[in-house]
């Protein structure tokens, strides 16, 4: 199945699992933190369980509003959920959060630069739409494959996670376009696909060689260079003038 993209001007990447990963993993930068100043030692397997818990906790909640200290007191209640009142919590949290801020614990995924540059050489706007903090801005600025990726919107800024349609709808007003001229792809079907539709955007599936069922009508690919293939991106669209 094939995009159409008749209507697109702009292409939104989600960030963290789209473009982005963490290295060491999260679990792992977890572990060692809570271990060097807490004094606590726990399995890998336990950090991942609770992390997705959070996590899911967070887009099934009853509010997606958020601010910079919501965004601060979620992931200080995660880190007390391994270590309680440890008299080593703030040390942990501060470690970890500057942990995360920093380019050099973030790598791009394959294929990343080249799908971006295609992008914008056929005429689309590109973007980046996260559920993150201002720190994105400092990871984003340190990575050369997406730093020229400026138009950032970010959920702590703009006021609401994904996959609240207050978000997109910020998203559409940041690149003065209408939500059906946007394609959005993400790696969270929840989050990216299903929130981007219900505004009114298209969505693509990333599933990084892992498939999955996807919404009728949701293109799907496995990794960064297919979705050009799934644009069918041809000289129909080269030169479409730049926004």
């Amino acid at each position: 199945m094939q995009v159409p993209q008749q209507q697109i001007q702009a292409v939104v990447f989600d960030a963290v699992g789209t473009l982005i990963y963490p290295v060491p993993s999260v679990a792992d930068a977890y572990r060692a933190a809570l271990a060097e100043h807490c004094g606590i030692e726990i399995d890998s397997a336990a950090i991942k369980a609770a992390f997705k818990t959070a996590m899911k906790s967070r887009t099934h909640g009853d509010s997606l509003a958020t601010s910079e200290e919501d965004e601060k007191s979620f992931w200080a209640d995660l880190i007390r959920r391994f270590c309680g009142d440890n008299a080593g919590f703030r040390n942990c949290f501060d470690s970890l959060f500057r942990h995360f801020a920093m380019a050099k614990h973030w790598r791009c995924f394959p294929g990343t630069q080249e799908t971006i540059t295609e992008l914008r050489d056929n005429g689309f706007q590109v973007a980046i739409a996260s559920n993150f903090d201002r720190r994105l801005d400092e990871v984003c600025g340190g990575l050369p494959e997406v730093s020229h990726v400026t138009e950032r919107i970010i959920s702590s800024v703009v006021g609401w996670r994904k996959p609240a349609t207050e978000f997109f709808q910020a998203v559409a007003r940041k690149l003065e376009l209408s939500p059906n001229q946007i394609l959005m792809v993400g790696d969270d079907l929840t989050n990216d696909v299903s929130g981007s539709l219900r505004a009114g955007m298209q969505a693509v599936h990333l599933s990084h060689g892992q498939p999955t069922s996807c919404p009728p009508g949701v293109v799907q690919v496995s990794s960064l260079p297919e979705l050009l293939t799934k644009l069918h991106l041809s000289t129909k669209v080269t030169g479409r003038a730049n926004h």
